[in-house]
């Protein structure tokens, strides 16, 4: 059956004073199962009842869009914050359409991402030449089997979080108290090439890195590297790449490296996205010990 003559059907339900679960009731009998709904008899009956006998969808409903999705891409991307609310408001239709139509074109919902600082226009541009020289070095001679990097980072002992839980109505959640003002912690520092780990440490609690310190991990991944990838240390020469936290530019440490004999790869300042370990290590690491005491 067409939608309009179920709906005639019902207003005669409505009519002859029955509620909707038995005008639904009576057509499916009449009809076939599933050829109406309760909830959609209900839906039809709540309109009835205040008076409204139209049989026709509100406006909107069942029509086609109009949306244009290569003007809402432009619109989107000339301003990637505006919210779906305001696009709907633009273009004259509703909230879930618009939703519709940015999911089909591809876009979808981040938060913004914290970062320790702003780059001005000079660091910008220090972070392009060195990324350029890169390239073009690895296009002439493929270094990265050469890379060796390295990273610290903080564990907490107490990594749960909060979580919702599925209760009935009138049962209370269960407590979870809130993590101490300053949590115990440790330190891990992990070396690693593209052939794997070659180092890893946890430092004594509460300790951190230090130029000294910084000096003694050195000394230790280059024995460990001299056994596990001796052609590395020995005859291809390592390229380290580590961040610019002060104690990896310290002088006792820029004098450790030259005794070793290692190249240092360039890092452009404040560039946290172009640290490896963040993105390939610590981001499987932070999963692993998630929710665990």
């Amino acid at each position: 059956m067409e939608k309009h003559e179920i709906r005639i059907i019902l207003l005669h339900e409505f009519k002859l004073g029955r509620n909707a679960t038995e005008a639904a009731q009576n057509i499916n009998q009449a009809w076939g199962p599933n050829t109406l709904t309760d909830r959609t008899a209900r839906n039809w009956f709540v309109k009835f009842r205040s008076g409204d006998f139209s049989l026709n969808d509100k406006e909107g409903r069942g029509h086609v869009s109009t949306v244009d999705n290569d003007v809402l891409k432009a619109t989107v991307e000339s301003n990637p914050q505006t919210t779906c609310k305001e696009l709907s408001l633009l273009f004259g239709v509703s909230v879930s359409t618009i939703f519709d139509h940015l999911k089909a074109i591809g876009k979808v919902k981040k938060l913004d991402k914290w970062v320790p600082h702003e780059l001005n226009e000079k660091q910008k541009l220090r972070r392009l030449e060195i990324s350029s020289s890169l390239l073009q070095r690895h296009k002439n001679l493929s270094f990265l089997d050469r890379i060796v990097t390295c990273d610290e980072k903080w564990i907490l002992y107490d990594n749960r979080r909060r979580s919702g839980q599925w209760l009935d109505e009138d049962e209370a959640p269960k407590h979870m108290p809130k993590p101490a003002l300053h949590p115990k912690k440790i330190m891990i520092t992990v070396w690693w090439s593209s052939a794997g780990i070659i180092h890893y440490e946890f430092l004594q609690s509460g300790q951190t890195i230090t130029g000294d310190r910084y000096c003694q991990e050195l000394d230790d991944f280059h024995k460990k590297l001299l056994i596990l990838q001796p052609a590395l240390a020995n005859r291809k020469g390592p390229i380290l790449l580590h961040d610019n936290a002060r104690p990896h530019i310290s002088k006792q440490v820029q004098i450790k490296i030259n005794e070793l004999g290692y190249e240092v790869l360039p890092h452009p300042p404040y560039s946290p996205d172009l640290a490896p370990t963040d993105y390939h290590f610590f981001k499987h690491l932070d999963a692993f010990v998630a929710n665990k005491f």
